[in-house]
């Protein structure tokens, strides 16, 4: 192989055995298996031209056996690699240069069937130490081996207990289980390369989504807005980076700032007849139809850029359900307060609780990033008046 490497070394193992070999085998047309009615008519004209036919493949021939009709089989030359030769004999018979003409073939087979009435019971075997002159001490440790395994083979209750007929059948059925197994394996790395191409087309729609968003510019290269968005995994980040280099935050208080960020972690169900800003207070639902009015910036691009997705659905993500009871635990109300504005259960509220204080922890980081250190610490603050009382504590129980 030179010095062509580990991929040159796999190409040439992908091309087949070093070393090969051309056999003579008695072999039946798998076509002749057919009992079809097509396959019936065509019998006649595959056996006058049998005779024509020199080399054979694994995929069309089979072994014959005793019960083939002599006129179905024939010599057909294939080419093997050493590694399937079992064993050598030591008879040798005279083989013409030239194994093509039908006669020359028709020659061998008489002269094997001549060898096996000589030979009923079994071939005279080379010895590889004696014969051969096989002298090493590792082929005589496999050469052991392999014994070993004979017997027990021999002993095993496939070949003590259960008839030829039945052991075909055995053995047949594993071949065919081994056979859907390789089919198996071919069509699961069929569905990943499948895969793998559906979703390298997902991902060229993301890339388009995030330049038109203005994530990353014209070579791919990740910009300020990309750095912020790489800062935020708790929420939605293409719709958080908006709100922030939009400006929304800048004219808020802090917990109209908190409160507004609500909207992204709390995922509770409201009711589906009903408009979800229903009954909020001025100061919140101004931020949040500003909100809801970026998101639908966002999902349209998205939507444009071939990636599926349902206006709607993506907007009534954002649930407004949480903004009062937030803004007033941000204003020091005590939690059996707090609790009464909302919906939901004790537990529910401050898990959600949690989730706000860790995105507003990521924002505050994302706008140090950026340099903005007036939002810093508006968002410090905001983690400030969150983490207090019950909500945070290691356990309910102290």
């Amino acid at each position: 192989t030179g010095t062509s490497g580990s991929a040159g070394q796999a190409a040439a193992n992908a091309a087949g055995p070093d070393h090969s070999i051309d056999v003579l085998l008695a072999c039946v047309d798998r076509h002749f298996d057919d009992t079809s009615p097509n396959a019936e008519a065509r019998r006649e004209e595959d056996l006058a031209n049998l005779g024509l036919l020199w080399r054979g493949t694994a995929r069309h021939c089979r072994p014959s056996s005793s019960e083939d009709k002599p006129g179905i089989v024939s010599m057909r030359e294939f080419t093997v690699g050493l590694d399937t030769i079992d064993r050598i004999s030591a008879v040798r018979l005279f083989v013409p240069q030239d194994t093509k003409p039908t006669e020359a073939r028709k020659n061998i087979m008489k002269s094997l069937q001549e060898v096996e009435r000589r030979f009923p019971e079994a071939l005279p075997l080379l010895d590889p130490v004696k014969d051969l002159k096989i002298n090493v001490g590792e082929f005589n440790k496999l050469l052991e081996r392999a014994s070993e395994l004979k017997e027990r083979l021999a002993s095993h209750k496939l070949s003590t207990e259960i008839d030829g007929e039945e052991r075909l059948k055995r053995v047949s059925a594993y071949e065919r289980k081994h056979d859907q197994m390789d089919i198996a394996r071919a069509l699961r790395r069929e569905a990943r390369s499948c895969q793998t191409m559906v979703m390298k087309d997902d991902l060229r729609k993301m890339k388009r989504v995030l330049k038109e968003l203005g994530h990353v510019d014209g070579s791919g290269v990740i910009t300020t807005k990309g750095r912020t968005a790489c800062e935020v995994n708790t929420a939605n980040e293409l719709v958080v980076v908006e709100l922030i280099f939009a400006g929304i935050f800048n004219d808020l208080t802090v917990e109209q700032s908190v409160a507004l960020l609500s909207c992204m972690i709390f995922d509770e169900k409201g009711k589906d007849d009903e408009d979800p800003a229903q009954g909020l207070k001025s100061y919140l639902s101004g931020p949040y139809y500003k909100l809801i009015e970026l998101a639908r910036t966002v999902v349209k691009v998205a939507i444009g850029c071939k990636i599926e997705l349902n206006e709607d659905e993506f907007v009534d993500k954002f649930n407004p359900g949480l903004m009062e009871a937030v803004y007033a635990w941000c204003k020091g109300a005590k939690f059996v307060e707090v609790q009464k504005l909302t919906g939901t259960f004790e537990g529910s509220t401050i898990r959600s609780l949690r989730r706000l204080e860790e995105l507003v922890r990521q924002l505050a980081s994302a706008s140090k990033s950026i340099g903005n250190l007036e939002l810093q610490a508006k968002f410090e603050k905001g983690s400030e008046l969150l983490k207090r009382d019950i909500v945070f504590c290691s356990s309910l129980y102290l």
